[in-house]
């Protein structure tokens, strides 16, 4: 087909919304949508999600194509194609890290003077939970912990997993003999290292972390020698 039979055909949709047209053209630069997706990578979805994502973007691309302008078609519902697809990686990859921020926040005292009482604990009844869940949680948990063991230093382990049990910024001082500033500078350490690491890693991904945290607030308590856990 040449280019200006191509054009109008465009046009022809955008002026009637004819679906069965669309779904032709849809159809017939399927592959634009495959050949741009091909390098492209979302954490936690499969390709084929991707290839939707670009959908979207080639109908974007022949809602709004103006042939007009001087660009071909191929290059304009390319350039759509990829931009629908890095909006959804960035949107992904932006939730995925609003996550692990407010992970460490998960033990939280809820009132101010019971440091004992934390959001985790509202979240759901225990007994309610069946020993599957249990069970997927502790083998997340025991992924999730050999991985930060390997990323972080054994100091800043500590400190995570100190927070993580609900500890105040001037308890881990105390627990751990650094002052509050060392600590924070290790909490923000925790959170760039597992971010960058889940950024190019799917060995965990957020329901992991999820349940490693869940785990440290349910299982973990000041008895346990921290520092036997990363020696």
């Amino acid at each position: 087909m040449d280019t200006n039979n191509e054009n109008e055909l465009i046009q022809e949709f955008q002026r009637t919304g004819d679906p069965k047209l669309g779904s032709q053209l849809a159809s017939r630069y399927d592959y634009l949508v495959t050949t741009a997706c091909r390098t492209l990578y979302m954490t936690w979805a499969d390709h084929e999600d991707i290839l939707q994502e670009g959908r979207i973007g080639l109908f974007k691309a022949l809602r709004d194509f103006e042939p007009e302008r001087g660009v071909s078609f191929r290059s304009f519902a390319t350039r759509c194609i990829r931009c629908e697809c890095i909006s959804a990686i960035n949107k992904a990859n932006r939730y995925k890290h609003a996550i692990l921020n407010q992970a460490l926040s998960l033990n939280v005292s809820v009132f101010e003077d019971n440091e004992k009482t934390c959001w985790l604990d509202t979240i759901a009844d225990q007994e309610t939970k069946s020993p599957a869940h249990d069970l997927i949680i502790q083998d997340d948990f025991e992924s999730c912990e050999e991985v930060l063991k390997q990323i972080l230093s054994p100091y800043a382990y500590q400190v995570f997993i100190s927070r993580l049990q609900g500890n105040s910024y001037e308890h881990i001082s105390q627990q751990l003999q650094h002052d509050s500033k060392s600590i924070d500078n290790a909490l923000q350490r925790c959170r760039r290292q597992i971010a960058h690491y889940m950024d190019n890693h799917d060995d965990i991904d957020i329901d992991t972390l999820r349940h490693f945290c869940q785990y440290i607030a349910n299982y973990f308590t000041e008895s346990d020698d921290l520092t036997a856990t990363v020696s």
